[in-house]
Parts: structure tokens; C-alpha cells; sequence
């Protein structure tokens, strides 16, 4: 019975994100496309799916207005509907996201930046695309880790990122986000559906996340480590002993 709830589940995702493509479609049309537009939407998609799932969060700090690069841990998939459910944003996705059923068209049409980590080109590119994101007062969310990672604790953050932020003087908000149940993480070779189906036979799942101050420096190197040690101390402080 647990399986079907959760099978059942997954499939409500898939429908409410076809419908919100459906709708974001015909609103395209009658008021033309900005990127606002599309983030305000994205937003209204990501609550639906926190209220569906019964994802329950615990938001502590203040969040950020337009305009800011956002950096935060990577724990799942999760993430982007938890962070986006609480604020207007865009994100930078690994390449491979473009492939996925449903949910990489819905991330194309999203405001969603591609990045393929293993080509300097891209790289390039997709920081310039954050920074005209930035400039249109839209809000990026990049996960610097490059990967999810069950922690406890962080991966090295990647450095490109900070570098644009300090030579273009962006203002840097790191956030933590961590999980009541810690399976709820998605790493290594784990598939999307089955992972899906095990998190959500039951419910609620717990989440408290994390905004931290906002971050300013004109050198790369130090803005990175500021960032990096404002998360791992949000970390350190709640991933042990956090209720299911």
C-alpha cells in the first residue's frame, strides 16, 4: 500500500508539472516572456509540489531579494523545490538534466542555465548566462559542490563561480539545507523513480533550510571560503540527531 501511495505520488508530479508547462505556455502568449515572469511561475510550481509531498520546512534566516547568487549544499533533487518554493529564482543544472523526461523540458523552459562541467566552454558560458540573469534582477541558485552529496558535511566548492561573483561585485547568500530522514539524499548510482518511491512512502519529510548573511568580496578565493565555512557551520550544527 506504501509503494502505490508513493507510485501514485510520482505520478501527481509528473501531472502538475505538465500542467504548469501548460499554463506558463498559454501566459507566455497572452503577456510575452520575461524571465520573471517565468521564475514567478516556476516558484507557484515548486510550492504546489512542497504542499503535495508534504515536505515540511523550517525556514530560518532571511531570504535574499533579486539579484543575488545564491550558493547553497547539495543533498537531492529535492533541493530545487525546497529552495524554490521560498523565493523567485533560476538555476545552474548539470548538462545531463537537458535528457530527463518532462522534467528537463520543464527545466529548459524554466530560466534553467546548462552547464557541462567537463568543458572550459561551457563553463564560460553558463557563468555568463548566470551574471545576465543577475542583471535582470532574477535571483541564481548554484549548488558549487557540483554533485550531491549525502555528507555528513561538504565537498570542495568549485571555484569559477565565486571569481565572477567578486569581479562583478555580486552579492554571494549561502544557504544550508538539510533532511529530517538523511535517506532522502540522492547520490552515487541511485535512479531517480526508485529513490522516489522509497522517500515518499511515507510522510512527511522533514526540512529546515538555512539562509546566511549576505556575502561581499572582491576576491574569489576568500568569497568562496566564506561561503563554504558559513554552510559547513549550519551543517555541523544539525546533522546529527534530526528527527525523521
Amino acid at each position: 500500500m506504501a509503494t502505490l501511495n508513493s507510485l501514485y505520488r510520482l505520478f501527481w508530479v509528473v501531472e502538475v508539472t505538465l500542467y504548469a508547462l501548460i499554463r506558463l505556455f498559454f501566459t507566455v502568449s497572452a503577456r510575452g516572456w520575461s524571465g520573471k515572469l517565468v521564475a514567478s511561475h516556476a516558484r507557484q510550481w515548486a510550492s504546489t509540489l512542497v504542499r503535495g509531498l508534504d515536505i515540511r520546512i523550517s525556514l530560518e534566516g532571511r531570504i535574499p531579494g533579486h539579484g543575488a547568487l545564491v550558493v547553497s549544499n547539495h543533498r537531492s533533487y529535492l533541493d530545487i523545490v525546497v529552495i524554490l518554493s521560498h523565493m523567485d529564482a533560476a538555476f545552474l543544472a548539470k548538462a545531463e538534466l537537458r535528457s530527463w523526461p518532462v522534467f528537463g523540458y520543464a527545466a529548459q523552459k524554466g530560466n534553467t542555465v546548462f552547464v557541462d562541467r567537463s568543458d572550459a566552454q561551457s563553463r564560460s558560458k553558463a557563468r555568463q548566462d548566470l551574471a545576465d540573469r543577475i542583471c535582470q534582477d532574477i535571483s541564481v541558485v548554484v549548488f558549487p559542490e557540483g554533485t550531491t552529496f549525502k555528507g555528513p558535511g561538504l565537498l570542495p566548492f568549485k571555484n569559477g563561480i565565486f571569481h565572477m561573483a567578486a569581479e562583478r561585485d555580486i552579492p554571494v547568500v549561502p544557504v544550508s539545507i538539510t533532511y529530517g530522514n538523511p535517506d532522502a539524499a540522492w547520490v552515487g548510482d541511485d535512479f531517480f523513480v526508485p529513490h522516489f518511491l522509497r522517500i515518499f512512502k511515507t510522510s512527511p519529510l522533514n526540512a529546515t533550510l538555512t539562509f546566511g548573511p549576505v556575502l561581499r568580496d572582491r576576491d574569489g578565493n576568500a568569497l568562496k571560503q566564506k561561503a563554504y565555512d558559513n554552510i559547513a557551520c549550519q551543517l555541523a550544527s544539525r546533522e546529527t540527531g534530526l528527527p525523521n
